[in-house]
C-alpha cells in the first residue's frame, strides 16, 4: 500500500517515462500495481491500455476532488499506486502530492528543469504545511548524460537549492525511448540495471515495504 506521486511543473522532464518504468518494473516482479493518470495528455494510460504488457489497473482522473478517495481505494487494493500528474502546478497535483508516501521530481539537464524542480519542491512543502505532515521527496535526474559539464552544473544547482537527488540517474538510453513504442520495460542491459538500482534507492527510503515482505515469505 505505497503511493508514489511523480510531479513537476515542467512538461517534457520525463515524468510519464518514470511512471512507466516504476509501474511496469514493479508489476513485472509480480506485485499488484495501480496507477492514476491525472495528466490531460493521458500518456500513461494510453501506454498501459494500448500495450497491456502488465496487469496495471489504470484510472484517469482530472477532478481534484476525486483524487484522494480514488487513491485511498486503489492503494488499499494494491501493493503500489503510481500517480502521474500534469506538467503544471494544478490543484489536482496538490492533492496527489498530499496523499503520497514519496514524491519523485524528474529533472533533465537544463536550467529550466532546475527552476521548475525548485517550484515543485515548494509546492510539496506547501502541501506538507497544509496537511501538517512530512512529505518525502527526491529528484530523479532523467535523460542524464554522465561526465558532462552540464550534468555537474545541474547537480550543483539542485544541491545549492536544498533538493535531494536519488543516487541513480536515468541515463539517455535508446531502451527508454523504445519502451514508449513497445510497452516493454527493459529487463536486460544497462537500462535494466539502472531500473533495478532506482528501485533499490526507493526501497532504501522505506517506501516499498512489500518488496522485502515478499522476499521474507
Amino acid at each position: 500500500m505505497s503511493i508514489i506521486t511523480i510531479a513537476t511543473s515542467k512538461g517534457g522532464a520525463g515524468k510519464t517515462t518514470l511512471a512507466q518504468i516504476l509501474a511496469g518494473a514493479i508489476a513485472g516482479r509480480g506485485h499488484s500495481v495501480a496507477a492514476i493518470d491525472a495528466d490531460y495528455n493521458h500518456s500513461f494510460s494510453d501506454w498501459a491500455n494500448t500495450f497491456k504488457r502488465y496487469p496495471i489497473s489504470v484510472a484517469c482522473e482530472l477532478d481534484e476532488t476525486k483524487i484522494i478517495p480514488l487513491a485511498d481505494r486503489l492503494a488499499e487494493d494494491n501493493d503500489l499506486l503510481v500517480i502521474d500528474t500534469a506538467g503544471a502546478a494544478m490543484q489536482a497535483t496538490v492533492f496527489a502530492v498530499g496523499c503520497a508516501d514519496l514524491v519523485l521530481i524528474p529533472c533533465q539537464l537544463s536550467s529550466a528543469d532546475v527552476v521548475e524542480a525548485v517550484k515543485t519542491k515548494q509546492l510539496i512543502d506547501s502541501a506538507a504545511a497544509m496537511t501538517k505532515q512530512t512529505i518525502l521527496s527526491r529528484v530523479v535526474l532523467t535523460d542524464y548524460q554522465p561526465k558532462t559539464v552540464i550534468a555537474g552544473h545541474v547537480e550543483d544547482e539542485l544541491a545549492s537549492c536544498g533538493l535531494e537527488v536519488l543516487p541513480t540517474k536515468l541515463n539517455r538510453l535508446v531502451a527508454f525511448k523504445e519502451m514508449t513504442f513497445s510497452g516493454e520495460v527493459p529487463t536486460t542491459g544497462s537500462a535494466s540495471d539502472l531500473i533495478n538500482s532506482l528501485i533499490a534507492d526507493i526501497e532504501a527510503l522505506d517506501v516499498l515495504p512489500f518488496l522485502s515482505m515478499k522476499l521474507a515469505s
